[in-house]
């Protein structure tokens, strides 16, 4: 097995590692049916590396650690080795080198002091446990996980008529319930300040108490979305729901808000899923649609 993609930036005073666990882009297509390549073709700033050279969508599941002061932050963990998905076959049992890839990168799990998840989708939690000698052990031992009070609650009891309810109830037994069993789990409300230039804030839709994360690095600031949105198309069609989307009219209503918010500011946003460089800038062009412009920093 070899070594996963690792990227490395620098924004403000936080440096950057995304870990790429593996690309998901034909899954996306199915999660986002109606951004289809003609779709694409009508975006003028879509382009590679967001989209291949037939305009289908590139995607990829993957983490950032944030460092910053005396803090090091793990958002969203993917989906994680030995993971049973039920229905979502090309996630199931894993065989990854993620740890390995932390450590060659220079990441001392031990020493994370923070993971957040921004919900509770098997995709972004998995690696938050790992298994040896048939259990699941937290993959960051020495971190203060924190999980959304009201997804938690949701996670808890699931929704039997959601389509990732089996995989959802699986994902809960086997990376977030050992966590809380460890005594490292904090509930936290949806708009939060965490110290040191990190705070959450509400960002509903996708999941019942999704949240985003913004980071002051001092000099310059940074947002990660989570799943509000899933590919940069949403930036350009703010009213494109992904199938999954817990509310449609909330995920789109949290996109719109999102995106005024950033509209000409200095704030980088990127969101889990976006592909290498995934932090850019929101502005506007002369038809007043939203437009998003990477940045390699």
């Amino acid at each position: 097995m070899s070594l996963l993609h690792t990227i490395r930036s620098r924004i403000g005073h936080a440096e950057i590692v995304q870990i790429v666990e593996m690309d998901i882009s034909r899954i996306l297509e199915t999660l986002l049916p109606d951004a289809t390549p003609d779709v694409m073709k009508t975006i003028p700033w879509m382009k590679p590396p967001y989209v291949n050279d037939d305009h289908s969508m590139r995607a990829v599941s993957q983490c950032f650690i944030i460092r910053i002061g005396a803090r090091m932050l793990v958002v969203d963990t993917c989906v994680g080795n030995d993971k049973h998905t039920a229905g979502f076959d090309a996630f199931a049992e894993l065989q990854l080198e993620f740890l390995t890839t932390l450590e060659q990168a220079g990441i001392d799990r031990h020493a994370v002091t923070d993971v957040l998840c921004t919900h509770l989708h098997f995709d972004h939690v998995g690696w938050n446990t790992y298994r040896q000698d048939g259990r699941w052990l937290p993959s960051f031992p020495n971190a203060k996980y924190y999980f959304g009070k009201k997804e938690y609650e949701f996670a808890q009891k699931g929704n039997p008529k959601d389509a990732m309810y089996e995989a959802q109830d699986m994902s809960f037994q086997e990376s977030v319930k050992p966590v809380v069993d460890e005594g490292l789990a904090n509930f936290i409300d949806r708009d939060t300040d965490l110290g040191d230039g990190i705070s959450v804030f509400s960002a509903p839709g996708h999941t019942i108490g999704h949240i985003a994360i913004e980071v002051d690095a001092g000099t310059e600031k940074f947002i990660i979305g989570g799943d509000a949105m899933h590919h940069p198309v949403q930036v350009a069609k703010p009213d494109m729901a992904q199938v999954l989307d817990y509310d449609n009219a909330q995920s789109s209503a949290t996109r719109h808000a999102l995106l005024s918010r950033l509209d000409g500011s200095a704030t980088l946003f990127t969101c889990t899923h976006f592909c290498s460089p995934s932090f850019g800038l929101i502005t506007r062009d002369p038809k007043g649609d939203y437009m998003f412009t990477g940045v390699h920093k």
